[in-house]
């Protein structure tokens, strides 16, 4: 689709700043803000119809993905068809390049300069399904337990290292009645994600795909599929892994700077969690991935380095299982690892 308005949408809790970019003037830019509600949204459309020539069917939105405060927007656009590349903040950054100054009108106007500069790029945003938008709300729920379990086991944990078992021992009997709650709740939520799962044909298919593989346990496929919308977000594997910090880049320039291989650290930092524990997992469960392991690291490489190539690899099989709908072959993969 050929589009002549780039919308660039900042968004806040409380407020939504856009900023206009013409295709036939794109060095002309305008300027709105409005209150992130559905008056202020309804507010932000009559600005843009005053606009010389506007047709919302020619307009591209672009917004960055900022949790709940795009619910209201999304919601909307949903309801309208309006054409809508909701990209990782990320990206925009990196695109970029070194930026003086910041706030929400100039973010606004970047991030319209963005999506018309890379509008042969350009990736819309599909709502996710309502059995996948419970599935993200109670993952997100397990995460703050056991985030909020693992704050509270802390200071009993440093006690005991420090020698100071007595106080730990006091500590740990006085949030006993806690810990066995969170546990409990804990166990409730994932029966609750494996409900939904189980009941839902298309999302149930997608899980048993993704879990064939050798190292991908639950939590790492829900977040596979939360984060990809159901694999629909991501074309490839290595738009993924880029998106969750485990993509090597190379430091390099001309004869005299070579710098290590590294990734990046501005990633989806929970979706990379998720991949590092997959990945020592994958590692000590399958033949072929202990094998490249220790051969990489016997040949002098880094360990850490070694297992971000695990994660590529991890996520090519999911992918590729994915796309031909057909459930991890092991030994097809590890003939692959033996050569590789």
């Amino acid at each position: 689709m050929k589009f002549r308005f780039f919308i660039g949408i900042d968004v806040s809790k409380s407020t939504l700043d856009a900023g206009y970019l013409d295709a036939t003037n794109p060095e002309k830019l305008g300027h709105c803000q409005v209150q992130n509600s559905d008056a202020g949204i309804a507010e932000l459309l009559k600005w843009l119809e005053l606009q010389d020539g506007f047709l919302i069917r020619e307009a591209l939105f672009c917004l960055e993905h900022t949790g709940m405060y795009n619910y209201p927007l999304l919601q909307f656009f949903s309801q309208q068809q309006v054409s809508v590349w909701v990209e990782n903040p990320v990206e925009i950054k990196k695109s970029l390049g070194l930026q003086r100054g910041k706030n929400d009108k100039v973010d606004a106007m970047r991030i319209a300069q963005y999506a018309y500069r890379f509008k042969d790029k350009t990736k819309l945003w599909a709502p996710a399904r309502n059995v996948v938008d419970k599935l993200k709300h109670l993952s997100a729920l397990r995460e703050r337990l056991v985030e909020t379990r693992k704050r509270l086991l802390t200071p009993i944990e440093e006690l005991s290292k420090a020698g100071n078992e007595s106080m730990a021992t006091i500590l740990e009997k006085a949030m006993r009645k806690t810990m066995k709650g969170l546990d409990k709740d804990l166990e409730a939520i994932e029966a609750q994600m494996k409900d939904v799962i189980d009941n839902d044909d298309d999302l149930k298919r997608v899980y048993q795909l993704v879990t064939s593989v050798i190292g991908i346990g639950f939590v790492t496929a829900v977040n596979l599929i939360i984060h990809t919308n159901e694999f629909k977000l991501f074309s490839n594997h290595r738009e993924f892994a880029s998106y969750s910090g485990v993509a090597p880049f190379e430091y390099r320039s001309g004869s005299s700077i070579r710098g290590r291989t590294r990734v990046s650290h501005m990633a989806n930092k929970r979706m990379k969690k998720c991949l590092h524990m997959a990945s020592l997992t994958g590692v000590k469960l399958d033949e072929g991935l202990k094998y490249y392991y220790e051969r990489k690291v016997q040949e002098g490489k880094n360990k850490m380095s070694v297992l971000n190539a695990v994660r590529n690899k991890l996520l090519a099989r999911v992918f590729a299982v994915v796309n031909r709908g057909i459930e991890y072959q092991k030994i097809n993969y590890q003939n692959s690892l033996f050569l590789s």
